[in-house]
């Protein structure tokens, strides 16, 4: 059998996991997320400079990138395409893992296909076709592929996808320099706000009272979630948690085709920037909107967090979601 396919040596986890003064894992895993989010970053910043030096891509040999997951991967996978085709100049698809396997997406040398999780038809088709595979894996030694150095202890994906996001931006800021799509300068700045997520994320968690009594109004029953670009694939992910912790089957659609929905519903809406913000005036009501501080207009239903660059935004607008799902979740539990 070729090495490649051999099984990897796997960092051991933990067994002595202690709530601390948490209620449950749940909780635990999205309060403590923002020091993970800094260990992470610690693994791939040195000296306010990002480094995948050792994936060992040709990155301007790239033509084309798939990135490949299922579930709440596939939210990762969207919100990658999105960055990766303006930051790095490079066509990007987001694609489920079962449509690639098979599917007929041009696979070559000048291809990279980002994995997340582990898929052995998927890896030996890419390696096959002599593209490049990256898998972004919970934890793993082997330094050609990217490692979150966490696995989930929760009922539910939140720390691993705010990791996953983090650490997708990471590498669209990584490629893009070094594709000299962005400048120095930009990569250098972004890399020092990235640097500053972590509290970002904890002042959305302050809002925890805040966010806990909007959940009081919410009417799942009539809830679709909405956004566009980004946004709407953080909405994907939204979708899926509300879904499985309220019992409703919460509809996730793009902004411009809300209006193909049937039924009387109410979106909830995320909106990472001021220029999406406004789309969203195309429709007269909303259950609740998850957006930046910069927006100078809004109302009672809307839940603000500090913003950063609209790379990062829908990972805060995540950490919300992550909130509203867990007030849910504390529900099912009483």
């Amino acid at each position: 059998m070729n090495n490649i396919f051999k099984k990897k040596k796997v960092q051991a986890v933990s067994e002595e996991i202690t709530l601390d003064n948490f209620k449950n894992f749940t909780k635990k895993e999205i309060f403590t997320q923002g020091e993970l989010v800094d260990a992470l970053l610690a693994r791939y910043i040195k000296s306010d400079k990002i480094s995948f030096d050792s994936l060992k891509i040709k990155y301007n040999k790239i033509k084309r990138i798939y990135l490949v997951g299922s579930d709440i991967d596939y939210s990762c996978a969207l919100f990658g395409a999105y960055n990766f085709e303006v930051l790095t100049n490079t066509v990007s698809v987001a694609v489920s893992s079962g449509e690639f396997i098979y599917s007929n997406p041009i696979l070559d040398k000048n291809t990279l296909v980002i994995l997340f999780g582990e898929e052995s038809r998927i890896e030996k088709r890419a390696l096959n076709s002599n593209s490049k595979l990256i898998k972004i894996l919970n934890y793993c030694d082997d330094k050609t592929n990217i490692s979150l150095g966490y696995k989930a202890i929760g009922e539910f994906e939140t720390a691993t996808y705010t990791l996953k996001l983090t650490v997708l931006a990471l590498l669209c800021l990584y490629l893009g320099e070094k594709k000299q799509v962005i400048t120095s300068l930009y990569c250098k700045i972004a890399t020092r706000m990235i640097k500053e997520l972590s509290n970002s994320i904890r002042q959305v968690l302050s809002l925890e009272f805040v966010i806990n009594e909007l959940c009081r109004e919410l009417d799942y029953e009539h809830m679709a979630i909405t956004g566009t670009n980004v946004d709407y694939a953080v909405s994907v992910y939204a979708g899926k948690l509300l879904s499985k912790f309220t019992g409703r089957d919460i509809q996730t659609v793009p902004l411009c085709e809300l209006h193909t929905l049937q039924g009387n519903h109410i979106p909830l809406a995320l909106a990472s920037n001021t220029d999406f913000y406004t789309l969203l005036n195309t429709r007269l009501s909303y259950q609740l909107i998850i957006a930046p501080n910069t927006i100078k207009e809004y109302d009672i239903s809307t839940v603000l967090y500090n913003e950063t660059l609209p790379l990062f935004n829908p990972i805060l607008s995540a950490v919300v979601i992550q909130l509203i799902a867990y007030n849910e979740f504390e529900k099912d539990a009483e």
